[in-house]
Parts: C-alpha cells; sequence; structure tokens
C-alpha cells in the first residue's frame, strides 16, 4: 500500500507540476517459471525466496541474470545453476579488470590533456566502446532491454578483458617504467563509459566503479550517446587478427605445440578487403600473441590449401531429381575461381561436355585441405599455416619461457607483490642451466629478479621448488631481495 501511494504521487506530480506523463510505456516482467518450466507456486513447493538469492548472489547478478537470459516480457525458466555462467562470471571480469587499473594505473589529473600518441590498440578499442553504445542505445531506445545488457557483457569480457587489457599488459607495468598514458587513460575512459552503460541494469556495481574513477554517482551522470562509427578500415583488421590469432591456437594444438615455444613462421591469408595500412600496421601485434619470429601474408589461400567441393545430394536432388549423381560428379570440375564465387554467395554454372550444371551455394561445400608439411587452419578465406620446425635456438627459447613461467608461480605461491625484486637460481639438466644462462636478462627481466645464479643457489631461498619441463629436470629458487641493496 505504501508502494502503491508513492506510485500515484508520482503520477500526480507528473500530471500536475509538469504537466505530462513521467513515463511513455511500462515494462512487465513476465511469469517466472522454475527450471522444467513448470510456474511456481507453494503446493509444488518449487518456489524460490528472492531475498536468499540476493544475498547468495547479490542484488546485480540477479538482475544482470534475469535481462541477460532472455526478454523480460517473456516467460522465463529461472535455473539458480546458470546464474554464475550467465551473470556471476560477467561481474567478476569487470572487477578483475577495475581492480587491474587501480593496482596498475593512476588518477588522471583533469586539467592535463587526454595522450595525443595512441597506439592502434587503444584506437580500436574505443572505436569499438563507441560502437557498443551505439548498439545498446538503439536496443534501449527500441525497448530489446536483453540486447542492450549482452552488447555491454561481450564488450567488458571479448574486447576489453580478453584482448584490449591482456594484449595491454606491459605497457600498465613493466620494471621500473611508468604506465603509459595513453594506455592508462584509455581503460579508464572504457571503464566510466561501461558503467554507465550498466547502470540500469547493475545499480550497485556500475555506481561502485564510477565513484572510484569520476568521483560522483553514476546515477547522476549522463548516459553515453550514439556517434558515427570511426576507425572502420582498423577494426576490421583487428577482427582479422584476432581470426588468425584464433586459427593458429588451433594448429598449435593440432601439431601439439605449446604457447610459449616460439615459432619461426606464420603465413597468412586474409581477403582483399582487409589489407592496407591498418591491417599491417597489426601484424606486430599478431606476432606476439601467437608467439612468432615472422610473418608472411600470401596473396591467395591457394598457395597454403587446396580448394574443393563437396556435393549436397539433398540441395541438388530438389532441382535435378534422377539427374542429380551426374550433377554432383561434377561437382569435382569446378575450378578454384568457381569455387571461390559459391562462397560468396554467388552461382556459378558449370559446362560438362554437352551437360550444363547450375550450382548455387547451397549445393557445395567448399573444402580446404593442406599442401605442406606446415600445420594449417582456416576459417573461409582467413587462413594461418605456422611452420612446425623447430631449431636449438627456438627450442631453448621455449625452455627459457617456460622457466619464467615457473618463477612467477613461485612469486605467487611465496606472497610476493607485484613490485618484489628477488634473488634467483635455476638448476637442473645441462639443457635447463644452458637456456638460464643464454637467457639470462630476459629472465631477470620478467621476473623481477636483481641476481640469477645458474646452479645452485648461494642463498637460503623462501621457496624452492623441482620441476619437470619438456622432459628437463629443473629446479627453481627465489628469495626476496633487500630492499635496501643496490638497483
Amino acid at each position: 500500500d505504501q508502494t502503491r501511494g508513492w506510485f500515484y504521487s508520482l503520477l500526480a506530480i507528473g500530471v500536475t507540476v509538469l504537466d505530462q506523463t513521467p513515463y511513455r510505456n511500462v515494462v512487465v516482467n513476465e511469469l517466472i517459471l522454475d527450471a522444467e518450466g513448470q510456474k511456481m507456486s507453494k503446493s509444488r513447493g518449487n518456489v524460490v525466496d528472492p531475498h536468499a538469492l540476493i544475498e547468495e548472489f547479490g542484488a546485480d547478478t540477479i538482475r544482470l541474470y534475469l535481462l541477460a537470459s532472455s526478454e523480460v516480457w517473456k516467460p522465463k525458466r529461472f535455473d539458480r545453476r546458470t546464474i554464475p555462467e550467465v551473470a556471476g562470471g560477467f561481474l567478476n571480469t569487470l572487477r578483475n579488470t577495475y581492480n587491474f587499473f587501480s593496482l596498475y594505473g593512476e588518477a588522471r589529473d583533469p586539467s592535463q590533456p587526454e595522450p595525443a600518441l595512441l597506439q592502434p590498440l587503444d584506437r580500436w578499442i574505443r572505436a569499438e566502446l563507441q560502437a557498443t553504445v551505439n548498439q545498446v542505445v538503439e536496443a534501449w531506445e527500441n525497448y530489446q532491454i536483453t540486447a542492450g545488457v549482452k552488447a555491454v557483457m561481450r564488450f567488458v569480457i571479448d574486447d576489453l578483458s580478453n584482448w584490449y587489457v591482456r594484449l595491454s599488459r606491459g605497457r600498465f607495468w613493466a620494471p621500473d617504467r611508468e604506465a603509459d598514458p595513453a594506455a592508462v587513460e584509455t581503460l579508464r575512459l572504457a571503464l566510466i563509459t561501461v558503467s554507465r552503460l550498466l547502470a540500469p541494469a547493475a545499480p550497485f556495481a556500475s555506481d561502485w566503479i564510477h565513484r572510484a574513477l569520476a568521483g560522483g554517482s553514476v546515477h547522476l551522470a549522463a548516459f553515453p550517446e550514439k556517434a558515427p562509427p570511426e576507425e572502420a578500415p582498423l577494426r576490421e583488421a583487428m577482427h582479422a587478427v584476432r581470426t588468425l590469432a584464433s586459427l593458429a591456437r588451433a594448429a598449435r594444438d593440432e601439431g601439439g605445440l605449446r604457447v610459449r615455444q616460439p615459432l619461426a613462421r606464420l603465413r597468412v591469408a586474409v581477403p582483399a578487403s582487409v589489407r592496407g595500412g591498418a591491417f599491417d600496421d597489426l601484424l606486430e601485434l599478431l606476432a606476439q600473441e601467437v608467439n612468432v619470429k615472422a610473418i608472411e601474408l600470401v596473396g591467395s589461400d591457394t598457395e597454403l590449401v587446396r580448394l574443393s567441393g563437396r556435393p549436397n545430394f539433398r540441395s541438388l536432388g530438389k532441382r535435378y531429381g534422377k539427374q542429380t549423381p551426374h550433377a554432383a560428379a561434377a561437382v569435382g570440375k569446378l575450378p578454384t575461381a568457381e569455387l571461390r564465387r559459391l562462397e560468396a554467395g554467388e552461382p556459378v554454372t558449370l559446362i560438362d561436355g554437352e551437360a550444363s550444371w547450375v550450382y548455387h551455394p547451397e549445393d557445395v561445400t567448399v573444402e580446404r585441405s593442406v599442401t605442406s608439411e606446415w600445420l594449417v587452419t582456416s576459417a573461409g578465406p582467413f587462413v594461418a599455416a605456422l611452420d612446425p620446425s623447430l631449431t636449438d635456438e627456438l627450442r631453448q627459447e621455449g625452455l627459457a619461457r617456460e622457466l619464467i613461467n615457473r618463477v612467477q608461480r613461485l612469486r605467487k605461491d611465496a606472497g610476493y607483490e607485484y613490485t618484489t625484486r628477488i634473488r634467483l637460481a635455476i638448476d637442473g639438466a645441462d639443457g635447463v642451466r644452458a637456456a638460464a644462462a643464454a637467457w639470462r636478462e630476459f629472465i631477470m627481466g620478467e621476473t623481477l629478479a636483481r641476481e640469477l645464479d645458474v646452479g645452485r643457489p648461494s642463498f637460503t631461498p623462501d621457496r624452492l621448488e623441482e620441476f619437470i619441463i619438456d622432459d628437463h629436470a629443473a629446479v627453481i629458487a627465489v628469495v626476496r631481495r633487500d630492499p635496501g641493496a643496490n638497483h
């Protein structure tokens, strides 16, 4: 009754004071069903206590779950087991991204202008951010609540956290070096904008982040506005790079090559529309992401794979009836150029002796087969081919990178801060000691080691563990270095 009275008072204020109703449309929830699609009722014993859910998961998590799983005006099956999957993981990612910024970023002086030297990665995430703003505003203007929420979640998880932050870590923190102002300001801008986009759906988490970064409540801030799309060539080029990186990782898996093992060469093929300066500027980033020394862009994927056609008998049978076997057999005679046209969605005609066959895209599946010893994976016109051959130098570097990974684990197990300088000792098989000696400076820089003993430690370690890396026995010891020592 108290809530109803407040609501009618609001209506009266809107009509009498502003001479207009306080809202134009009301979006109402449909029934919340149980996991089996049954209506909740006390007699069935399937009623869910909302207060208990909020206590367990948090109000924002429940709100996001209800909004993101399906449109609110449709009947919704409620399964508490899927709450962490649908909403909990997103909020954890958002929280971790903010924690990363608060740990490595610095508060920006409002009197200082924004950094002028933005890297392509900064420009790309800003363009994706604006594209997300456009999607959310358009969705919510048309009452597509779920589409708007999913757009924010996709941006935070896929673009901001799993790509921009992960590839920019070295710009936020490196030994004896300040954070890159362009990266710091770009991430700050992204988090503030995300908090404003998210405010109607997750009012508490968004307000917490906004107050921390912008100094005021998100619910008093202006909602982001639509703007014309930006950086179209860069966004297309980055999409290509991410596709190729995924293909290269799949090729590594196929060949049993770990991501920390450097490889000599990667050859890639992309559609002609992708090629250009924007794509070329991202090749170094691609090389770092897939851990290769050199990338070669080939003119066509036919330099890496052979195209062939596989007939779809069901589709062909609808048009050719008894002639289907002959039409299917002729598919093997389609030249590469015609297969490409089919893949692009165009019909083609094949003259086979006295017969003439018309093929539509649904009639033929275009397949690719490897023509070399390289590890090749493809997705339509995107092809990534890795040279699997390993030299002694590459194997040694791969071993050094594995050693770095084990040292980082020891640092974490020892409870060191990310700025803690250490003394380090690496011992073990001949190959382990050789890798530690050859890559001494690299290992020290990546692990904040001010001293590195190749062999038995000359100090009493905080942690010492034995490992087997690539069939090599290794012993790693770490100790916190005296902060008063030189360097």
